[in-house]
């Protein structure tokens, strides 16, 4: 692969990732996160067995490559199913955005254990976006237009933390194994969510949702996860052959897309001061992409 491809790949897990949350959106306020968490064992699950068998690779793992592979899938799923609990009550073109600032982690990473280097304009990125995120989860005053609620930013904040150790660690386990032999990893993540969101039932009860939902929420759930996947190959690949500091940003510019189709189709309202932090934290991500 040359520059030219991995930069495709990218933008296309951009357009992909950024439909996805709206979809998202829609379905997990009727569904709830346990019927998610099933749909993810149901629809992805397949999906990454499929990609496993048709692209994996041949390689002799060692016990440190599948812990650190496994490791990385799992934190994907968790700051996934952080992500979904999020935007349950929260709105995704907020909630999305803060989860989407990961690659600041990311970026931090890959300059320390990577030996990746960082421009000055990457590291305003860095500040454009800490401080875009920092904007857009204070609130005041809770009663205010646009105000997210505290489990909302809480659980925003869970997917950014999970989703930067993720996108660094699935650089390096990529790197080791190969981007066919890692949805083999993806699969055990994706059969573990359940299970996983059980666990997080203990620690804080979710809202309330549809007892019945309909088959358009259903619908729109798999279809969400279903792009999400098609994604994540993308993006593999794109690792794969690019550095982490450049992919991991590129591709978490997708929030354009969230944000521009939430305020369109779902009618999701922010104010001046969240509008012009989400500005900031997408123009960031914008930054730490840009090679000088």
């Amino acid at each position: 692969m040359n520059i030219e491809t991995w930069f495709l790949l990218s933008s296309f897990v951009v357009l992909l990732w950024g439909v996805s949350g709206v979809f998202a959106k829609y379905s997990t306020g009727r569904l709830g996160v346990a019927r998610v968490a099933l749909l993810i064992t149901a629809v992805e699950g397949p999906l990454y067995i499929a990609a496993f068998i048709l692209l994996r690779e041949p390689h002799a793992f060692t016990l440190y490559e599948v812990v650190l592979a496994t490791g990385s899938c799992m934190l994907g799923i968790f700051g996934y199913l952080c992500y979904f609990e999020s935007i349950l009550q929260g709105k995704v073109a907020i909630a999305g955005t803060i989860s989407a600032g990961y690659p600041v982690l990311t970026v931090l990473g890959a300059v320390l254990f990577l030996s990746e280097s960082l421009t000055a304009l990457q590291g305003f990125g860095i500040v454009a976006i800490m401080a875009g995120m920092l904007f857009i989860s204070y609130e005041p005053n809770p009663n205010a237009t646009g105000a997210m609620s505290r489990r909302s930013l809480i659980f925003a904040g869970l997917a950014f933390f999970a989703w930067g150790a993720w996108s660094f660690s699935s650089k390096v386990a990529i790197d080791m194994i190969g981007p066919g032999n890692i949805f083999g990893f993806y699969v055990i993540s994706s059969f573990a969510a359940p299970l996983m969101y059980a666990w997080f039932r203990t620690m804080s009860r979710g809202e309330d949702v549809k007892s019945d939902p309909s088959k358009t929420a259903w619908s729109f759930g798999v279809i969400a996860l279903a792009v999400n996947v098609i994604g994540a190959f993308a993006y593999s690949y794109a690792l794969d052959s690019g550095s982490a500091s450049l992919v991991v940003p590129i591709s978490s510019a997708y929030p354009i897309v969230t944000v521009v189709l939430a305020l369109a189709i779902l009618r999701e309202r922010v104010n001046v001061g969240q509008a012009i932090a989400l500005v900031g934290v997408v123009t960031g991500l914008v930054m730490i992409g840009i090679t000088v």
